[in-house]
């Protein structure tokens, strides 16, 4: 073989290779991006998750300013332990300078110790006293930074150059502690078998004419859609109203709105929101849920989304709910969600109270200002309860506090938190 082809062979192998190298490299820099970028979108997660326990933290915290009876505390109190202890972990996942995970770690972990104690403290008999209170404010301050620096500095919060003593008051580090809408309240319901799911089998005819006037428009211009099976039979149709297509679903049992919904689900705010209101009671008469109060009330895409609860002798039923969307282009409903009124809905017994209003009132924390009240009926765990409820305010923040009109106990207690879109109740 010539010299000059020697050289030459050596040149294309040599290329060869270099071609490999460059291609793995290329292969692996590929794979190493994306294993970055998984890692990167898991630790964002995490930030989130950990964001998420702080803010149920801090609900939890400025519960329990306002609690009454050693029962509410206590669940509170094992809560916030709890909360405590996943913000912990999340925390020694992330990629902090040591001094900084060892701080936040030290920080989550003392509160979730100092809520053990004070939830054993109640639980003994002994109620929060004020060096209790002061503490709780502290670690809630203490709660609000922390997830106000997650929230505005999450992609800052893997760098180490982030030093947790930025981001937690001083006094909060140098307490020594013991050796924080569903849509609206209660809107969860309760399940089971449907209690109002009444009268006879209609036809898909009878149907139709139930449908329409739902939907405000008539026979002719509804259409037969897709059937449910399941608990809730029903016949489905498509409306064709002035403000566009609604889907309407009809229980084949009794012929009630099981629920309705608008293919377009925007629409421009020219009616107030008391007026959809008033379309909306009108609206749930008409079709035969008789007699509603709104419960809960937002406002977003144009319409006005409101949970209505029934009324039975001056009661507010919460369990038996409706959510009803309103045009506020049109004013007319264009939506509605009635299953929770068709599962649990029936004519209650024993809706008089054996606690008075003013015993009730005393239950209520002295630091809230009392908005309103009434006598309701809300879900629990094992029953309906029958409960005096207690709209107040404290410290620029909104509570509704329920107390068993039976016992005269404390039976839940809930924030309501203000959002772009209305009000949440947790």
């Amino acid at each position: 073989m010539k010299k000059t082809d020697r050289f030459s062979a050596a040149g294309v192998a040599a290329a060869i290779i270099l071609g490999a190298s460059l291609i793995g490299n290329a292969v692996f820099y590929a794979r190493s991006t994306v294993l970055e970028r998984e890692l990167q979108m898991q630790r964002q997660r995490e930030i989130t998750d950990i964001a998420d326990a702080m803010s149920d933290i801090e609900i939890n915290l400025q519960k329990l300013l306002i609690a009454c009876g050693a029962a509410q505390s206590v669940e509170l109190l094992s809560r916030t332990a709890l909360l405590a202890q996943q913000v912990e972990n999340g925390l020694s996942r992330l990629p902090l300078e040591i001094n900084t995970a060892a701080n936040a770690m030290k920080f989550t972990g003392q509160m979730g110790d100092y809520a053990i104690a004070l939830a054993a403290q109640v639980s003994g008999g002994s109620m929060l006293s004020g060096d209790d209170e002061q503490r709780l404010r502290q670690l809630l301050e203490a709660c609000r930074s922390l997830n106000e620096y997650l929230a505005s500095n999450g992609r800052m919060i893997y760098s180490a150059d982030v030093r947790m003593q930025d981001v937690l008051p001083g006094e909060a580090q140098e307490t020594v502690y013991p050796t924080l809408i569903y849509d609206g309240p209660f809107s969860d319901g309760k399940g089971g078998t449907p209690k109002g799911l009444t009268g006879e089998r209609i036809t898909r005819e009878e149907a139709r004419q139930i449908a329409a006037r739902a939907a405000g428009t008539t026979a002719d211009r509804t259409q037969d859609a897709w059937d449910s099976g399941g608990a809730f039979e029903a016949f489905g149709f498509t409306a064709q109203t002035p403000q566009g297509n609604i889907n309407v679903q009809i229980t084949g049992q009794g012929g009630h709105v099981l629920w309705m919904m608008p293919e377009k689900a925007e629409f421009s705010a020219k009616k107030d929101r008391e007026t959809c209101l008033d379309a909306a009671k009108i609206w749930l008469a008409d079709v035969g849920f008789g007699q509603m109060e709104p419960c809960f009330v937002q406002e977003y895409d144009g319409m006005i989304v409101a949970n209505f609860a029934s009324l039975q002798d001056g009661v507010l039923i919460y369990p038996d709910q409706v959510k009803v969307q309103v045009s506020m282009e049109s004013g007319t409903v264009v939506g509605a969600e009635c299953s929770q009124y068709l599962t649990n809905h029936a004519e209650r017994k024993d809706l008089v109270p054996k606690v008075e209003r003013e015993t009730a009132r005393e239950m209520v924390s002295d630091r809230l200002e009392i908005l309103s009240e009434r006598l309701c009926l809300i879900p629990g765990h094992e029953r309906e309860q029958l409960c005096w409820g207690f709209e107040g305010a404290y410290q620029d923040a909104v509570y509704w506090v329920f107390v068993d009109a039976r016992t005269g106990k404390t039976a839940d207690l809930l924030r309501v938190i203000d959002t772009p879109q209305g009000e949440t109740a947790l």
